[in-house]
This record gives C-alpha cells, sequence and structure tokens, in this order.
C-alpha cells in the first residue's frame, strides 16, 4: 500500500451526507411507518399533572364523601344470619364509594393524557402498527436497543428525572422539618393537615417539573426526528425521478416553481424605476438604465392581490407609481417578466419615464 492509497479520500462519502431537508413524500411514509416525534415523558407527566390538580381541587368533598360513607358502613348493625343479598349489598356499596373516590382523578389524568397525546401525533391509526411483530419481542433485539444510543439517552433521561424528582421533593420538604417535632404535642386532625399540605406541594412541584423535563423531551425528539428524516442528494434524485410522473406531483413541482419565481419576482421592486397601475387591478414594475438596456424591461407585474402586493412594496421602497390604466393592461399583456417593452409601446412607457426623471431631476437619454 502505498502513501497515495493512505492519504486517498473518497469524495463521494461528503457527497452522500444528508444535508437536504425531507420531502413532503418521506415525511408521509415515516409517518405511516408510525415514525412520528412523541414524548411519553410529556404525555405522562401531564396526565400526573391533571390528577394532582383533581386530587387538589376535587379532594375535599371526595374524601367527605368517602368519610362519610365509611363510618356509616362500619356503624350499622350487623344481621344476625348475613346472606348472600347482605353480602352483595356491602360488596356492591364498596364499589360505589370506591368509584366516586377515584373517578375525578382517574377522568382527569386519563383526559388530559389522551389530549396531549394526540396533540402530539395526531390520527394515525394504521393496522401494521398494531399487528404482531416478533422483532419487538427477540431478547437480542431488546438487548441491542437497551445498548444502542437511544438506549442509552433513555437511561440517562431516567436518572436525570430521578434526580430532578428527588431534589424538588427534598426542597419542598425541607421548610416543614422544623415542624415535624411540634406534631407531638399537636392533636390528630393538625397533623393530617399538615401532612396534607405537604403531599399536595410535594405532588404539585414535581408534576410541574416532570411537565417541563417533558416538553424538552418532545423538542429533542422532533429534532432527532427531523435529523432522521434529512436526505442526501443522490437519494432526492432517486425519489424525484419515482414520483415526477405523477399528475399531482407535478402540480406541485409546478406551483412551487411559480412560488419561488414570484418571491425572485418581488425581490426585483425596489430595483424598478416607475410601476404603471390600473390601480388597482394591473402592476407592472419598469426598469430603464439606457447604458446597458436596449429598451425598458419588466422586473414585476401582477394582477389583483399580487398588484396590490406590488404597490404596497414599491410605496415602501419609494419607487415612483404612476396610474395609467390602458398602459398597464397593454404592458401586462405584451410581455412577461424578464423580457423588454415591445417597440410599439415606446412611446408611451418614454413619456412615464420622462415624468419620473423630471420628478427626480434626472433626464432621459
Amino acid at each position: 500500500m502505498t502513501a497515495a492509497d493512505l492519504l486517498y479520500v473518497d469524495l463521494q462519502v461528503f457527497a452522500e451526507e444528508k444535508r437536504e431537508p425531507p420531502t413532503q413524500r418521506r415525511r408521509q411514509q415515516a409517518r405511516e411507518r408510525g415514525q412520528i416525534p412523541s414524548s411519553q415523558d410529556l404525555t405522562k407527566a401531564a396526565a400526573l399533572l391533571a390528577g394532582v390538580l383533581a386530587l387538589i381541587f376535587a379532594g375535599g368533598p371526595v374524601s367527605r364523601y368517602v368519610a362519610a360513607k365509611t363510618t356509616s358502613f362500619f356503624s350499622m348493625d350487623i344481621p344476625a344470619e348475613p346472606g348472600i343479598s347482605w353480602a352483595l349489598w356491602c360488596l356492591r356499596e364498596s364499589f360505589v364509594t370506591a368509584f366516586v373516590g377515584t373517578v375525578p382523578v382517574a377522568l382527569a389524568a386519563v383526559s388530559v393524557g389522551t389530549l396531549v397525546a394526540a396533540l402530539q401525533v395526531g390520527l394515525n391509526f394504521r393496522l401494521s402498527l398494531v399487528m404482531p411483530d416478533l422483532e419487538r419481542v427477540n431478547p437480542l433485539a431488546g438487548i441491542r436497543r437497551l445498548f444502542s444510543r437511544r438506549g442509552l439517552e433513555a437511561s440517562l433521561r431516567s436518572v436525570v428525572k430521578v434526580v430532578l424528582v428527588a431534589f424538588c421533593a427534598w426542597k419542598a420538604l425541607s421548610g416543614l422539618w422544623g415542624q415535624v417535632g411540634a406534631l407531638v404535642v399537636r392533636d390528630v386532625r393538625d397533623s393530617v393537615l399538615l401532612a396534607t399540605d405537604a403531599i399536595k406541594d410535594v405532588l404539585l412541584t414535581c408534576s410541574a417539573l416532570l411537565v417541563l423535563v417533558g416538553g424538552f423531551d418532545f423538542a429533542y425528539q422532533w429534532w432527532e426526528n427531523e435529523r432522521s428524516l434529512m436526505m442526501s442528494p443522490r437519494e432526492l434524485r432517486e425519489e424525484l425521478k419515482e414520483t415526477e410522473g405523477k399528475p399531482e406531483v407535478k402540480s406541485a413541482i409546478r406551483a412551487r416553481q411559480r412560488a419561488i419565481a414570484r418571491r425572485r419576482m418581488m425581490k426585483r421592486v425596489p430595483e424598478a424605476d416607475v410601476v404603471v397601475t390600473n390601480p388597482t387591478h394591473y402592476a407592472v414594475a419598469l426598469k430603464y438604465d439606457e447604458k446597458t438596456m436596449r429598451a425598458p424591461e419588466i422586473v414585476a407585474k401582477g394582477l389583483d392581490h399580487l398588484a396590490q402586493r406590488i404597490r404596497d412594496l414599491a410605496r415602501k421602497s419609494g419607487v415612483e407609481i404612476v396610474e395609467n390604466p390602458p398602459l398597464a393592461q397593454a404592458l401586462y399583456r405584451a410581455a412577461d417578466v424578464g423580457e423588454e417593452v415591445p417597440p410599439e409601446l415606446y412611446q408611451a412607457v418614454a413619456e412615464v419615464l420622462a415624468y419620473v426623471y423630471r420628478k427626480r431631476g434626472r433626464k432621459l437619454a
């Protein structure tokens, strides 16, 4: 092996670098595969926060209801010969009490969690995503995922979350250590209230922090997904070859080309010498440089809404606007953007330019 072989660099590696933004087709294919940026951490944290808030706001009435039902249940007289009907009644009452006690928290958590998940991924039900896949239960594949970059990142995020939650819980409880000793001389009611307030503070602080961490995780997942969808020049060329024959793709390409041409045209409006208007329906921007042009050139033109945009940009850029409906319509129909004014309109255009130049103190060659 020679020194030249050692120093050889394959430039094709750099040519195939994925630096092109993903096309709409590539995004749609990724979505069909279930590759959608989402954060389970954000969904779980939002559900937890909703449950905590429901517990705080509905905890009083619910706890009073449960306490009353429990007191009534344990203070009633037991029949001398309890039968099946009495046992079923006790079971039903216990179930109803437990249901009423948990439904506010459960309903809030499930509703908010479902809403946050739907906002992240939208409606994307695919039968292929719920079909059995042996790769998902393959132990070797699971081990590879565990020690992959994504697996290590997930483990690191879990450690960070545990540390943050522990720190917030410690901060929330640190102000209560001085009151713990006083609980010995207080009654049970005061002790329960203090413990309840402490638990509320810890839960609210930790769940709010987890929502914030979940928001950062979603932003990271979105960035990671965008990076994975980037395309190399070769992939972009192959996709264009596959799709350019479809009518809808051709239409989209033409629309994109028109938008690019329109943006390029609007950038030249500030360079114009004058904008001839209808005054509302037509607008044609003209430029003339006697040193480099044989005749005035149309640098921009438009109808209705586009004409209004040309006029607004001309006013903002200090370009003179002249109302001449016959000339504006004739120029619009006679030539396209980038073309010279036809000879039959030389005289009318020269008069307009002479008027503009006189206002500026400039002579027309």
